[in-house]
């Protein structure tokens, strides 16, 4: 009991508290199988993380014992502001419950889809997330002649305060399952069938589906011909080292920053190679915080961090050019540039449809200047720059208004 924090009954949003197994021996960290290594984190984070992701208020971790390891697990997700504890045994888990509250129940390694967690979390209680008995599914618990438990079900803390005074401390989970059969709890077939991590090959398994699952198609030329196949070659190396997306994020951010200044100061060629080399850094650390389920608030506030530098960046590219040539037209062009590229920003952040790959973005214009200015023709990048922003955003403001006609 020493050193494990009984988590106590408070006020919580409409969200359900998930109850997730951490108790398991296994090869892990710590002796646990919770603590196996998954994508970066172990196995209780990304239960975690996904039980966050889909609704739920706080995490409590029902364990046997505490090990270092673990309660640095707890520390990670208390600084995303995941409100996550530890409870020893079902009796201290009843004790940690409001008579009220909605328990998430999530089996140990059970790793279920968002549909699955939602869909429960909607349901009257109690409810069961349910697979068919087939040989595929035999590591799952069979319920029924017909069913397997999917590893996922949704109590209220009364059924769990009930269930520890009958049977004193352990074997919890097991029990509250047979309980809910027996009430007649309703069944939530699962779409996508959980993972289950009980060995190597279904750990890798796991992690495989999580990668997966975390591509996304590029939304810009750029993109789709060299920052997504950087993504695939780097990404193991970055799960591997465990980094942090936000750190990655966050200096995606301040070199595009530094080559606004560097533009601004007069020294295109710092400034285009620190911009270069932030969009990779960007597009990394969005596809590893979808692996490791971070909000994308902070993506976003990079994003728009790098955008503001970039910006900056033109503005420093007409200073330097009309300083050079002595026309005050590539100021025009610099504006001309810059809000057209402000204009297509919002068009991609607000528009329902999507927007073809080949309009132009940030990352794109200043990949597509790298050849002018390795031939020296800072001027002729700079003007197909802004013509193929100004185009864009022309074909772009087109389409929008069609679509509102068509709507009329």
């Amino acid at each position: 009991m020493r050193g494990i924090a009984t988590e106590k009954p408070r006020m919580l949003g409409d969200g359900p508290t998930a109850l997730i197994g951490a108790y398991e021996p296994g090869p892990g960290p710590g002796g646990l199988r919770a603590l196996q290594p998954l994508a970066g984190m172990s196995v209780i984070e990304y239960q975690a993380r996904r039980a966050a992701e889909a609704g739920a208020a706080r995490i409590l971790l029902l364990i046997d014992e505490a090990p270092v390891e673990l309660s640095e697990a707890i520390a990670r997700l208390r600084s995303d502001g995941i409100q996550t504890g530890m409870v020893q045994g079902i009796d201290q888990a009843a004790d940690a419950l409001a008579q009220d509250d909605k328990v998430l129940l999530i089996a140990e390694g059970c790793l279920p889809a968002i549909g699955l967690l939602r869909a429960l979390s909607a349901a009257p209680m109690p409810a069961l997330g349910t697979l068919p008995d087939t040989p595929e599914y035999g590591q799952f618990e069979r319920i029924d002649a017909e069913q397997r438990w999917a590893g996922v079900a949704l109590l209220d803390a009364h059924r769990i305060a009930e269930t520890a005074a009958m049977i004193g401390a352990w074997d919890p989970v097991s029990t509250l399952l047979r309980r809910a059969v027996q009430e007649g709890a309703t069944r939530i077939a699962a779409v996508t069938p959980p993972i289950l991590v009980t060995d190597p090959s279904s750990l890798a398994a796991a992690e495989q589906a999580i990668f997966a699952a975390a591509r996304e198609p590029a939304r810009d030329l750029i993109g789709t011909l060299l920052f997504v196949p950087a993504e695939e070659l780097a990404m193991p190396l970055l799960m591997a080292r465990k980094s942090d997306p936000t750190l990655i994020a966050g200096g995606a951010a301040a070199l595009a920053l530094l080559g606004g200044i560097l533009a601004s100061a007069g020294w295109p060629w710092l400034a285009l190679l620190a911009l270069l080399l932030s969009g990779p850094l960007a597009g990394g650390a969005a596809r590893l915080a979808r692996i490791s389920q971070r909000s994308p608030s902070r993506q976003h506030l990079f994003g728009s961090v790098r955008i503001g530098g970039a910006a900056l960046a033109a503005v420093g590219m007409a200073q330097t050019l009309a300083a050079a040539s002595g026309q005050w037209g590539w100021w025009l062009i610099g504006a001309i540039s810059i809000l057209s590229m402000a204009g297509l920003w919002v068009e991609r952040r607000t528009s329902a449809a999507p927007m073809p790959i080949w309009l132009a973005s940030a990352d794109t214009m200043i990949w597509m200047l790298l050849p002018f200015a390795l031939a020296g023709r800072w001027n002729w990048g700079f003007g197909v720059m802004t013509a193929y922003s100004f185009a864009s955003f022309v074909w772009a403001q087109t389409r929008k208004l069609k679509d509102n006609r068509v709507g009329e």
